[in-house]
């Protein structure tokens, strides 16, 4: 039985934030994010979180799966995982769907404008149900496709691929020894530059066809990063404190310049620090920063992290065809920037109470049915 790992919960729940305010703030409400530029491009380099989300998912994975597929992967073993990891993300997917389903109804019906149409379309639609968004085949890979009903949702299609595969990734990278670890995490490091640099030239467009790769290569980062956790040598020779210090530092300053040129670096920069805070956070300790993400509201966020994910994407859009609805212009047009901050505020307060209803009614309640399911299955 693995032991739950509490920091690494509240990262989540901090990455998925940065995330909604990066996507509302220069796609929902983009006024909202030349405000926010003047004064720093934390926010505009958000979408760098999401890779933090691939290298953790492989970092836990690891902690989790690491003695069941340790020294072989059986059927019996490979079905139970591959299951247990679908219940965790596609309920709560297609009940987004059905939500994003129900509001082109709406456009159809009542609000008499274009419906099903452009990246909505009913092809489109098929993909997302069947968690192929990100792969559109009409496109060809280095494209960029919109196959996209809820946004954010790209990450789990290909997430999903690479659980498929995740258990051979273990059986091949768990037995290595230090030496070779550390060769196998920079010369993946280098994959990683390479394809940024020979795609679009940064993360932030790295999707389709080699959003795999992308997602991949972080969780063999998370993995190897996880076997230097679990060894502890790291521990007896640094201070975890100093570490965490570095790490976040090193992830700020990343984090508040846009390098319009060499776009490429300064996203692939960004990964070991991701390495170092992941590591640096997960042996607990008494100090500040380990008292705060181990507080009871950043836990909950943490906990409520996937549907936080999940459900912006949807209100954004609900928000935009309301307001175009009800003052028949565009969302924010004419907000001053008191206004503009505020909405923000008010859109994060409203995410994360549709995020707490949809994780203890349609998140949790559809997970434990499935998994039960699977363990009935077992038991016959």
């Amino acid at each position: 039985m693995y032991k739950h790992i509490k920091s690494l919960t509240s990262l989540r729940g901090i990455a998925a934030l940065v995330v909604v305010i990066h996507h509302f703030s220069y796609y929902g409400l983009p006024k909202t994010g030349s405000t926010l530029s003047a004064y720093t491009n934390f926010f505009q380099n958000g979408y760098l979180w999401v890779d933090f989300f691939f290298i953790l998912s492989g970092f836990i994975m690891t902690h989790v799966y690491a003695e069941t597929f340790c020294w072989k992967v059986s059927l019996k073993n490979y079905r139970s995982y591959l299951f247990s990891r679908f219940a965790r993300i596609y309920p709560l997917h297609i009940f987004i769907i059905f939500l994003f389903v129900g509001l082109e109804v709406v456009k159809l019906f009542f609000l008499n404008t274009s419906a099903f149409s452009g990246k909505f379309n009913l092809t489109a639609l098929f993909s997302n149900i069947f968690l192929l968004q990100a792969f559109d085949i009409k496109c060809p890979p280095l494209l960029w496709c919109n196959t996209y009903w809820n946004e954010p949702a790209w990450s789990i299609s290909v997430e999903f691929f690479i659980y498929c595969i995740f258990p051979i990734l273990l059986l091949i990278l768990l037995n290595n020894k230090f030496k070779t670890d550390l060769i196998i995490y920079s010369f993946t490091l280098f994959c990683i530059l390479l394809l940024i640099t020979f795609t679009r030239g940064n993360l932030d467009t790295i999707i389709g066809i080699p959003s795999i790769g992308r997602c991949g290569l972080e969780c063999i980062l998370g993995i190897i990063t996880y076997k230097i956790y679990h060894r502890g040598n790291y521990k007896k020779h640094f201070n975890l404190n100093f570490l965490a210090i570095i790490a976040i530092t090193w992830i700020i300053l990343i984090m508040h310049y846009y390098w319009h040129n060499f776009r490429n670096i300064h996203d692939w920069l960004i990964l070991p620090a991701f390495s170092l805070l992941i590591l640096s956070v997960s042996i607990n300790n008494k100090n500040l920063i380990s008292k705060f993400i181990n507080s009871q509201l950043m836990l909950y966020i943490g906990t409520i992290s996937y549907s936080v994910y999940m459900v912006h994407w949807f209100i954004q859009e609900l928000l935009k065809v309301f307001w175009f609805y009800k003052f028949h212009d565009v969302f924010g047009k004419d907000f001053t920037e008191y206004q503009l901050l505020t909405s923000l505020g008010v859109f994060l307060m409203i995410v994360l109470l549709a995020a707490s209803l949809t994780y203890r009614f349609v998140e949790v309640p559809a997970r434990n049915y499935l998994k039960s399911k699977i363990l009935a299955k077992q038991c016959i």
